[in-house]
């Protein structure tokens, strides 16, 4: 097995962290920051896992580092957020043999659309993410995630190796690389970014999606309570990664407000 360890990032979610519930029968360590969060997670009893509070300021980035430094050169660890509300897959993921669907026609996109709703079990999860990390290593590639959408258009292909890896939950392998700890917002863009310019790609597997409440209260916050920071973090990754990362507009959001990989 390439995959060795499991991390789940958390800040102050004490009564609704969800991930670590969902992976109660996987060995996992739950990251907070401060002795304090420490205290309250452990008085919510919601941490399935191992806690440990890592003593770094506020952002995710921050305690991604924490995560690598605890494995081994060369070792893979799944890394999640803490809000999880389900896994879905392909229906007959473990069954079908091809890595291309058609979805040019209607039909075809309304029978995916169905095909793509199956829930996913935590174990069947890890065996999706062992073949994505045994893939990776094929290629030459250190980090992996799943998909974006639910859009079959958009989910044709089982692998697609330059889009985002969505940091809601990846398949990371302990490089020489680090999370570039001036982007806590969008850290996945930046390390998708990264993983680009030094390996060639990454992976992302369409055909399993991680679906998180995403923007709630607690953490950073909501959309609107973290959108300077954000306007801040994109202006930072157009002007630090030019050759990977762009603006790119997404409707009734400001301007400047978002980017993504080249």
């Amino acid at each position: 097995m390439l995959i060795k360890r499991t991390f789940v990032f958390t800040y102050d979610r004490y009564e609704d962290i969800t991930t670590s519930l969902w992976l109660k029968d996987i060995p996992h360590t739950v990251l907070c920051h401060t002795v304090d969060q420490y205290t309250k997670f452990k008085k919510s009893g919601n941490i399935r896992g191992k806690l440990v509070a890592t003593g770094s300021p506020k952002g995710l980035a921050y305690n991604r580092n924490v995560a690598l430094d605890m494995m081994l050169p060369g070792e893979w660890a799944v890394f999640w957020v803490d809000d999880l509300i389900r896994v879905r897959r392909y229906q007959n993921y473990f069954t079908y043999k091809g890595t291309e669907f058609n979805v040019q026609n209607g039909k075809n996109q309304n029978l995916l659309r169905k095909l793509f709703k199956e829930s996913c079990s935590p174990e069947e999860f890890y065996k999706i993410a062992e073949e994505t990390a045994i893939h990776a290593e094929s290629k030459g590639y250190a980090l992996c995630g799943f998909a974006l959408t639910d859009n079959p258009q958009f989910r044709k292909k089982k692998f697609i190796y330059t889009s985002l890896a969505d940091g809601r939950c990846w398949v990371v392998k302990k490089t020489d690389l680090q999370f570039d700890e001036n982007v806590q917002l969008i850290d996945d863009v930046c390390f998708t970014a990264l993983n680009i310019k030094f390996f060639g790609g990454v992976v992302v597997n369409n055909w399993c999606i991680t679906e998180c409440k995403r923007y709630t209260e607690g953490a950073f916050g909501t959309l609107p309570q973290r959108m300077q920071q954000r306007i801040e973090e994109c202006d930072y990754l157009v002007r630090t990664y030019p050759e990977h990362v762009r603006y790119a507009q997404k409707k009734y959001w400001p301007v400047h407000s978002h980017v993504m990989v080249r």
